[in-house]
């Protein structure tokens, strides 16, 4: 076999498995309300993702709060919780990307990263905390989730 044809067919070769064993993603708008618990229901794979929600948290200690102590009266600490579960032996991550929007769908304020998924875990919480504006929740209308579990 030539190396080019080679080399592309181990590339082809490695984004099948790769998509193979990655669990279905899900991307859904939905209204924004703080507490409340949103269903996700996605079940592929050994990754089952079941609801979210964005919690209020009183008392949490956050970066923000630590580093603008005299603006701490306009921050609110909140936290993205995910509850799934995990048949694998081995830890796989949740990829996030969740958003508050404004009601002409401008993004206030959200989180862009990842989330360890405990192996061998049923209906467990993954948790983010992080400190926002007051007023952006207050203006927030609709939450825009987008999950990806990855091995």
């Amino acid at each position: 076999m030539r190396p080019v044809l080679f080399h592309a067919a181990v590339a082809v070769a490695l984004t099948a498995s790769a998509s193979a064993v990655r669990a279905e993603s899900v991307s859904k708008t939905v209204p924004f309300e703080v507490d409340r618990w949103y269903e996700l229901k996605v079940e592929e794979g050994p990754v089952t993702l079941h609801r979210i929600r964005i919690a209020s948290k009183e008392g949490l200690v956050s970066k923000s709060k630590i580093f603008r102590p005299g603006n701490s009266e306009y921050l609110e600490t909140v936290q993205i919780q995910i509850e799934y579960s995990n048949t694998a032996s081995k830890d796989w991550k949740a990829e996030l990307k969740i958003h508050w929007l404004d009601e002409q769908d401008r993004i206030i304020d959200g989180y862009n990263g990842s989330e360890d998924l405990g192996d061998d875990e049923k209906f467990q919480h993954a948790h983010v905390s992080l400190s926002t504006l007051k007023y952006g929740l207050d203006r927030a209308k609709k939450l825009r989730i987008r999950i990806d579990a990855v091995p």
